[in-house]
């Protein structure tokens, strides 16, 4: 890396207004906030010819609009002496812009990653959403929107170019409920997410491999995939050929088409809503008070039953996939999927003593 040495601070130039309202004697709450920051002069490197002697240089670039809004409302539905049920709502929408780049710079590349010869990237552009999701998709018929087969009746594909949009989500927020009925406490924890999407690199090998329940389904005859086109067998094809212009459908080899064509080359195959409703937390207690503990030298102790990531309720990504759990590592936000590990489903024991 070519170091700079007339590099700049970056700066941040925020502002931020918020509402909080309470109502019925704080039965029933609303805070909503709006902000908006722009980053300007963020240090980054940027790749340069090879000829120069160095892979990338430091440079101060760019000007990044991050704007939002933010609503909480909570609520105590019910107050009795012996019991009460409160509730938490809140809901979040985040718009990062690329409003500038740096001089002569209209794409900044955040993270790739390549498997057999082909690239897929997550991209910045100028004028678009922070975080773009670049690869290859299906060629198709401008027309109609149909795929376009080659003369083999294969599906063709775009060059390593294709922009399926920005992976940040529309949407995120959470919903809990807590319910307190002589000394015990139930609460319940699900948080949401609308929107993004994410590319999965395990999905797409276990299909290329043969592992994936995909590549050994009935096709439209009742034969499997597997078996030779002749026999009945095959995965139905249907689009419009490249060459004549005209609707095809046809039955091409099974192997050839997964490990050939759909699990190396069309990542748009590949690219999964990210979208779900997550039971997050599940809290089971009870809390003993000071006149509960007789001689014991303790004001209170409250002990609780904890289990964490206790189910997926629904999500829009094929069953395997966890949206929640994928890594981005070093880089700057979630995109990839690779050999990810399940979601680890945890339970313990809370216990507070207060003196």
């Amino acid at each position: 890396n070519l170091a700079n040495p007339n590099i700049r601070p970056s700066f941040a130039h925020s502002l931020e207004a918020g509402i909080d309202l309470q109502f019925f004697n704080n039965r029933f709450g609303i805070d909503f906030t709006y902000y908006k920051q722009n980053n300007k002069d963020q240090i980054i490197r940027l790749d340069v010819s090879g000829t120069s002697g160095y892979g990338s240089a430091t440079i101060n670039a760019g000007n990044i609009e991050n704007k939002g809004v933010e609503l909480t409302l909570t609520g105590s539905p019910v107050r009795l002496k012996n019991f009460s049920w409160d509730v938490v709502v809140n809901a979040s929408r985040n718009r990062n812009m690329i409003i500038e780049l740096g001089p002569g710079l209209s794409v900044y590349t955040h993270a790739s990653t390549t498997y057999s010869s082909v690239t897929s990237y997550l991209n910045s552009y100028v004028g678009k959403e922070f975080g773009s999701l670049v690869g290859q998709a299906y060629k198709r018929d401008p027309a109609t929107g149909m795929k376009l087969l080659g003369t083999n009746n294969m599906p063709l594909f775009t060059d390593a170019t294709f922009n399926f949009g920005s992976v940040l989500p529309d949407y995120t927020g959470g919903f809990q409920n807590t319910f307190r009925a002589f000394g015990f406490e139930l609460s319940a924890m699900i948080d949401f997410q609308s929107g993004g999407q994410f590319f999965s690199r395990s999905k797409m090998l276990s299909v290329r491999t043969g592992q994936d329940p995909l590549t050994v389904e009935l096709n439209d005859k009742g034969k499997n995939v597997r078996e030779p086109v002749a026999n009945g067998g095959g995965v139905r094809v249907d689009g419009i050929s490249d060459a004549t212009k005209q609707p095809v459908t046809a039955y091409v080899d099974a192997q050839s088409y997964y490990n050939t064509v759909l699990g190396r080359r069309i990542y748009e195959e590949w690219i999964f809503d990210a979208s779900y409703i997550k039971l997050r937390e599940v809290r089971l207690g009870y809390n003993f008070a000071k006149n509960k503990l007789g001689r014991l030298p303790f004001n209170n102790v409250g002990i609780a039953l904890i289990a964490r990531n206790p189910a997926m309720i629904w999500q829009k990504a094929p069953k395997g996939l966890d949206p929640t759990e994928i890594s981005s590592g070093s880089q700057p936000i979630s995109w990839y999927e690779s050999g990810t590990a399940n979601t680890v489903r945890s339970y313990g024991v809370n216990l507070v003593i207060n003196f």
